[in-house]
Formats: C-alpha cells, structure tokens, sequence
C-alpha cells in the first residue's frame, strides 16, 4: 500500500510539472507571438494637428486591429497611445507606444517691408507689426537694430519672430520716424442702392444692409420701400479686450423697427475675447438678450481687432477655436452660426470652417476663392430712410 501511494503522488508530481512545463512552454510561445505581432514605423514624430490614425504608425500587424483610433495631435511633445488587437491565435491583446507631436511650421509675420510713425510714438512695434504663429500662443517677437522714436530718420530693421519650438521667421523693414504725417486717405465714392439693386440683384441673391446705433435714427418702411430685402443688426459689442458686454444703443429699436415692416433679420456681435471661456461668456450673453425676439438669419461672430492682436497671447490656434466656440453654442443653442472677417483676414489666419462666412470686400465684384454666404461690398451706401452711410451686402442662398 506504501509503495503504492509514493507511485501515485510520484506520477502526480510528473503530471503538475508536465502541465507547468506545457503551460510555460505556451506562456513563452505567446510572448513571442506578442513581441512580434507588432511592428512599429522606425519615424513616430508626428506634425502638429495631422489627422493620424494607429494604423498610420504600424508597419506590421500579425493579427486585427480592434479599433483604429484617432490619434490626438494637438498637444506637443510625447504622448502615448494604446490600441487592442487580437493576434494570430485570436487572443485580444494590448499595446501601448509613444509618439512625439512636433511643430514644423515657422511663425508668420504680415507686416509690409516699411512702417511711418511720428516723431513721439511711444507704441512697442512688436505689439503693432502683425504676426502670430499656428500653435504658440505667445511666441517671441524682436526688433533688431537701433532706432529712436524721437529722432527723424530712416531706420532699416528687422523683425524676427521665434516659437517655443525653434521655428523663426525674419523679414527686413524700413522704419520712417517723421516730423509730419501726410494723411493720404481720399475720400470713397458713394454708392447709390439703387444702382446696387441695378447691377446685383438677380433670382439668387438678395440685396440688404447692415446697421449699428453709427447709422442713428432710421425710417424702417422707406428702407423697405427702397428694396432692401434683408438687414444684419449689430446687437452688442465687447468695450475692449476683458471688457463688458454691451447692447448697441439702437438695437432693440433696429430690431423692432426692421420686424415691424416685415424685413428678415440677423445679427453680429463685435467680440475682444481672447480665450474660449470668454468666447462661451458672450454666447451665452447674446442667447440670453436674444431670447425675446425671433430672427431669421444668422448671429454672427465678429472679430476685427488684428492691430492688436499681438498683445491678446493667441496663436492663429487659439483665435479660431474661439471663434468657433462662440459659434458652436449659438448653434446649440437653435441659432445659425456665421462668421464676418474681410478677405485679407479669411485669407491670411482664419482656417476652413463649417460655419458660413460673411465676407467683407470693398470692390465691384469679389476675388476671395473660398466659400461665403454674404458678401458685404462697400460702407459707403446710400439709401432713402438713413442719414448716415451705411453697408450694403449681397446675400445668396444661406
């Protein structure tokens, strides 16, 4: 019987080892699997904002991918990223990896090979000469080079802007420091609606105006009865950069007014915000005054202070995002978004968006390529029911 148990737990012992070697033999076996089922690309640095995916880093997969994610691109430097898969023996499997989020794009500068001041000037010119960058919020801007405010001459400069990353732009300017100034502003033809109507209207478009409290009392019927078919209405403004939140003086009058005879209506905030937060604050603040009255068009985002854009710490990034915030919550929020900026601007700092454009180009006819819904032509109109000059804009279908 002795003999018989110490053969029973010795082919026990042989059966636990022969299962833990097996066992171990499949472990290890799988881990060969794993280490090779994944092969990376030997180039992980990714631009900045590039639509990237998990599958774009692999050069090899021996198995499924699971999900093919979108990697997040929009923070610099290293970030990790993890996908599951299932491997050649239909095991779900997980991998972790790093990519590296790198800038490559060198600042822009967009100030002209000169700039005049007058004796006495006491503005920084790295807060007055336009530049920015994609992704650094406040990248460093230099002049170099002697000159004095207070000394008249001619001063060739340059002027050197450099992002967190390394990228620089340079470009040589001429500095003219002057005793006096010659104002070279010549006066603007007025345009006669009528004559807009005249030369513009057709089944697609419709013809209107846009006004603020700078066009003063306003006889809405002879408005009408002049042909305007549609008016935009500033209904507020930030005062400055953080500054507060007011109604244009005219607005709930304009509004009224406009409804009275019958017109179709939109309106346009004139914004300083320099962050999203701010961009959400003003939304909300235009949702709120809105929501007595009913409109038919648009509420429009309008940011035009670029002569200072400098001081806001914004890259071109950040300045659409917030625009795009402040759009998206008037949309959430049951209104139709859209964005006014000239040609030079949508040009130049404001990217593609999904929103309409209402594009503001002083010309007889529009050499902007991009997409736009309305097109503001001239500041100069002239039209039965306003004193003042007023915009004149051409709507398409919207």
């Amino acid at each position: 019987m002795k003999k018989m148990i110490i053969i029973t737990i010795i082919l026990i012992t042989i059966l636990i080892l022969g299962i833990a070697f097996w066992n171990y033999k499949e472990k290890q076996e799988d881990i060969r699997i794993y280490a090779e089922a994944v092969t990376l690309k030997q180039n992980l640095e990714i631009e900045y904002g590039k639509e990237i995916t998990v599958s774009d880093c692999l050069e090899k997969l021996n198995g499924t991918l699971i999900e093919d994610k979108n990697i997040n691109t929009e923070t610099l430097g290293e970030v990790k990223v993890n996908f599951e898969f299932f491997d050649i023996r239909n095991k779900k499997r997980f991998y972790e990896f790093t990519v590296k989020i790198i800038d490559i794009n060198p600042p822009k500068i967009f100030s002209g090979s000169s700039f005049t001041v007058k004796v006495g000037y006491s503005k920084n010119l790295t807060d007055v000469l336009l530049s920015g960058d994609d992704i650094d919020d406040n990248p460093k801007r230099e002049i170099l080079g002697e000159y004095d405010f207070n000394t008249a001459g001619e001063y060739n400069l340059k002027y050197v802007v450099t992002d967190s990353s390394g990228n620089k732009t340079e470009k040589d300017f001429v500095l003219y420091v002057k005793e006096k100034i010659e104002d070279k502003q010549t006066e603007r033809d007025t345009i006669e609606f009528a004559d807009v109507i005249n030369n513009y209207k057709t089944e697609n478009t419709k013809i209107g105006i846009d006004v603020s409290k700078w066009q003063e009392e306003i006889n809405w019927q002879e408005v009408k009865d002049a042909g305007v078919e549609f008016v935009m209405i500033r209904m507020g403004y930030q005062t400055e950069y953080d500054g507060e939140y007011k109604l244009d003086s005219y607005f709930n009058q304009n509004i009224n007014g406009a409804k009275e005879v019958g017109l179709p209506v939109g309106v346009y905030f004139y914004s300083y915000a320099k962050n999203v937060k701010q961009a959400i604050d003003q939304a909300n603040w235009v949702k709120e005054n809105l929501k007595d009255y009913e409109i038919d068009l648009p509420v429009v985002f309008d940011w035009e202070s670029w002569n200072s854009f400098n001081t806001t710490g914004m890259s071109f990034n950040t300045i659409n995002k917030v625009a795009n915030t402040f759009l998206d919550v008037i949309s959430e929020n049951g209104y139709k978004g859209m964005l006014y900026s000239s040609k030079n601007y949508l040009e130049k700092i404001w990217y593609p968006t999904k929103y309409d454009i209402w594009l503001a180009q002083y010309n007889n006819k529009v050499t902007y390529e991009g997409e736009y819904s309305i097109w503001q032509m001239c500041d100069t109109g002239k039209i039965a029911g306003i004193n003042e000059p007023v915009d004149i804009d051409i709507m398409y279908e919207i």
